[in-house]
């Protein structure tokens, strides 16, 4: 059966970048349940989410899906059972967002074995930094010739972007994923004469937090709001990981004019220069203390206003949502290409 004959159009899940027009003039939003910041998907939602996907393989001829949703990955699981399908009753799949952190385990085995048998049915990986996209490939054996490179983008709205600059009194930190807080506040508790906001969960049972710091989770209106409030933004980052984090923290920071100070983690380096729109770090404890003094002492002022506007116009002129989209246009747009080749490469040699 011709599968331009059974599909057309081209779904998506990543329903963050519907308001781009060039985007949204591609994508139609696969029918995805409804999702909250502080929980994220329920076991029910996930698996709603996985049989949304299902269903869109039967109705379009490319999907565009994301990589790190949920706890058991049900876009991922969803393309694993398509899998099994003949190539000709399956879409062209591309996955984006962070790479795959590799269990430890049992989970480890399982895991490789999904991915083993997913990989057949996707055409494209589009990650988020290039270290990820050398070490994918490597992890978990796929052919590197299906791995692109994608920058993020700041994924603040207009209203946010609207509310102003302001000097900011604190030392802000935020995020969940792929944190290491630890070696910040040993920074913290050797700075006591300044005052650290952590926005985030990972501290709540953190022994013995020095007086100057404030942990706690918070929804997302207050993390902007904290987010702009701060003097200094630190991105403090896991190391020795298989994926990138923390982009959409310091490019959101870098978008509200704060100076980004991120430890020298994977995938760092696509977008944080040291010296240039940032400062880059080795993380640790005196490394933190180092680049915060110098950051926080108003002798430098000249030095990190011109870091803060190199920033700036990067968020602006090149980690925005409209080149993020248009670059995952070009992507499915590539697959097609790709899959219609394949197509009529198999219809030649039947015919002969």
């Amino acid at each position: 059966m011709d599968r331009t004959v059974r599909r057309a159009g081209c779904g998506t899940t990543l329903d963050y970048l519907m308001g781009v027009p060039v985007f949204a003039a591609m994508f139609e939003q696969v029918t995805m349940p409804p999702w909250t910041y502080a929980t994220g998907y329920d076991l029910w939602g996930e698996f709603a989410l996985l049989r949304g996907v299902v269903q869109a393989a039967t109705k379009y001829e490319g999907l565009l899906l994301f990589t790190g949703r949920g706890r058991f990955k049900p876009e991922v699981l969803a393309v694993f059972l398509l899998s099994f399908l003949p190539r000709r009753w399956r879409p062209t799949i591309v996955f984006c967002g962070e790479a795959w952190e590799p269990n430890t385990g049992w989970r480890a085995v399982l895991d490789r074995i999904l991915v083993r048998f997913a990989d057949r049915a996707i055409s494209r990986y589009v990650l988020l930094s290039n270290d990820e996209c050398r070490l994918f490939p490597l992890v978990w054996g796929v052919d590197a010739a299906k791995v692109r490179f994608v920058p993020y983008m700041c994924s603040l709205t207009k209203e946010e972007m609207q509310g102003g600059v302001e000097a900011g009194t604190y030392v802000f930190a935020g995020g969940n994923s792929f944190r290491d807080y630890a070696p910040l506040v040993e920074a913290a508790r050797m700075m006591p004469d300044y005052a650290f906001v952590f926005a985030t969960r990972k501290l709540d049972t953190y022994p013995n937090l020095p007086p100057n710091v404030c942990a706690r989770q918070v929804p997302h209106d207050a993390y902007v709001r904290l987010l702009r409030g701060a003097a200094v933004v630190v991105v403090p980052l896991r190391m020795r990981t298989s994926r990138a984090s923390g982009q959409q923290t310091y490019l959101n920071a870098m978008a509200l004019k704060k100076l980004v100070i991120v430890n020298d983690a994977l995938g760092v380096r696509d977008y944080v220069r040291h010296g240039e729109n940032g400062i880059v770090v080795r993380g640790t404890p005196e490394s933190y203390v180092e680049a915060l003094r110098w950051a926080l002492d108003p002798d430098h002022k000249p030095d990190i206003e011109r870091m803060i506007e190199c920033a700036y116009r990067d968020v602006v002129e090149r980690f925005n949502p409209v080149h993020h989209a248009c670059a995952l246009v070009s992507m499915m747009q590539e697959a097609l290409a790709d899959a219609m080749q394949h197509d009529d490469r198999r219809a030649s040699c039947s015919v002969k």
